[in-house]
């Protein structure tokens, strides 16, 4: 009986356990960033684990996709909050270090009404900024760049996309930004939510 348990033993002992499935997560950079009201995070490990997230990429000067990405982050506040309150964060990401510090940040955040953390039951919504090589790091980690090195270079033509996920259920999925909210809306509530409710706006029986 000893012998049959001892070989049993170094049987389990030779199979190959397969390593942990790799989150998405995993492959986010957790660099530090400070965002509007000068307020300190490590990226990945205040900002990202366990919890629901919309990421987009942006600077305050930008006359092309980022007024119109902002509105439309905006709008959604109201429907994100309603549905999710404090569970979820809206993370938008400067591509222009240099000239975006928080003061210039909080300039821009204010004409969208994220100059202040909202109450209670409101997501809140930050503007980040790094040092340039830890914004490229991260934005690099983010998939937010493009193939064409020429293209990725000029922060003018920044790709107009939303990145959101929930660290939990390690669902993630991209939008374009420049489409009507409805159609960012069903998405966002399917990948953010982790019940029937918040998923579908069904309440249970």
């Amino acid at each position: 009986m000893i012998s049959i348990f001892t070989t049993l033993l170094e049987t389990l002992a030779k199979i190959d356990v397969p390593p942990p499935r790799a989150r998405r997560s995993d492959l986010f950079a957790d660099v530090p960033v400070i965002n509007q009201f000068g307020q300190k995070f490590s990226f990945k490990e205040d900002l990202i684990k366990g919890r629901a997230v919309i990421i987009n990429t942006m600077f305050t000067i930008c006359r092309g996709s980022c007024p119109g990405t902002s509105a439309t982050l905006q709008r959604l506040r109201v429907p994100l909050s309603n549905v999710f309150g404090k569970r979820v964060t809206i993370l938008s990401i400067s591509i222009d270090p240099a000239n975006d510090t928080p003061s210039a940040l909080k300039d821009y955040a204010d004409d969208y009404g994220a100059s202040k953390f909202g109450g209670a039951a409101e997501c809140d919504w930050h503007f980040l900024t790094s040092t340039p090589d830890h914004i490229e790091t991260l934005r690099r980690s983010l998939g937010f760049y493009d193939l064409n090195a020429k293209v990725d270079a000029d922060i003018s033509r920044h790709a107009a996309l939303l990145l959101f996920g929930n660290d939990n259920t390690d669902r993630w999925a991209t939008s374009p930004s420049q489409i009507r909210d409805g159609l960012i809306w069903e998405p966002l509530r399917r990948i953010l939510g982790t019940s029937t409710q918040e998923r579908f706006g069904i309440r249970p029986a």
